[in-house]
């Protein structure tokens, strides 16, 4: 089986008291198992999620679950465990996430003085990116070389001989009547802050956990069913937010697969 986790705090901010972590089957997109954690058992409130997901992880290996993989966001804590506890399981990350986070750095690059014509690339790119990760046949090297290709495509070259897979953009030559956007001059300060977001070292080594695309969107939208039954903004003792989260769980799991109106 493979899972697909994440976090939820019941409050906005960094204040939470409380944080219930859930995984899905990510191919019935049925809850398998959560977690809710106190403030007061870990050391402030951003260490919840981690020992939400090492308790939730380990709960249901004892039910007897091969679990072969588990699909989270970026939370470093948990990187840090997978990459050291759980070799023998493939840690995915969401391909979301990581689009979400390349479009934040480039919109705030696009503010800076003299770095404004890279906000109409923006989107554009981070296109390209989620369209590398679907094109990559679960190749890590073929997906680098898709993702970086578009530091050159962008200063009008489409031509990468040192690759060894990806050698040039698969689109066709392009008119000065079909672009709709000016390419970037190399080396010029919008395309040096492209750089910088591309090549960097964090991002490079999230690449081979991207390679198969397993998403966590389905926890995105039960997470929004959560709002129904336990809003954000009142407070719940711990038995009433464990409680709660059952049913929660149940009316996912009875209506996940019915086929939406129309």
């Amino acid at each position: 089986m493979t899972l697909a986790g994440d976090g939820r705090c019941d409050s906005p901010g960094h204040s939470a008291k409380y944080g219930t972590y859930t995984m899905l089957d990510v191919q019935s997109d049925k809850v398998v198992d959560f977690k809710v954690v106190s403030v007061c058992e870990v050391k402030n409130s951003n260490a919840m999620e981690k020992k939400g997901f090492i308790e939730t992880l380990t709960n249901i290996e004892k039910a007897g679950v091969n679990v072969a993989g588990v699909s989270t966001d970026s939370h470093p804590q948990i990187k840090k465990y997978m990459r050291e506890k759980q070799k023998n399981k493939k840690h995915h990350i969401d391909p979301w996430h990581a689009c979400k986070n390349i479009n934040k750095k480039l919109s705030a690059s696009s503010k800076k003085k003299g770095c404004e014509k890279l906000s109409e690339w923006v989107p554009s790119i981070t296109n390209h990116f989620w369209w590398s990760i679907e094109t990559c046949q679960g190749d890590a090297e073929i997906l680098k070389e898709k993702w970086l290709s578009i530091t050159n495509h962008i200063v009008n070259r489409h031509d990468f001989p040192t690759n060894k897979v990806f050698k040039k953009c698969l689109h066709d030559d392009l008119t000065e009547g079909e672009r709709r956007k000016k390419w970037l001059n190399p080396g010029s300060p919008p395309h040096n802050e492209l750089l910088k977001i591309v090549h960097d070292t964090r991002l490079l080594k999230t690449l081979p956990h991207l390679t198969d695309c397993i998403r966590t969107t389905a926890l995105e939208a039960y997470h929004s069913l959560y709002l129904k039954h336990l809003p954000k903004h009142t407070h719940y003792s711990h038995k009433v937010m464990e409680e709660a989260t059952k049913l929660i769980a149940l009316d996912q799991n009875h209506n996940v697969s019915r086929q939406q109106v129309k």
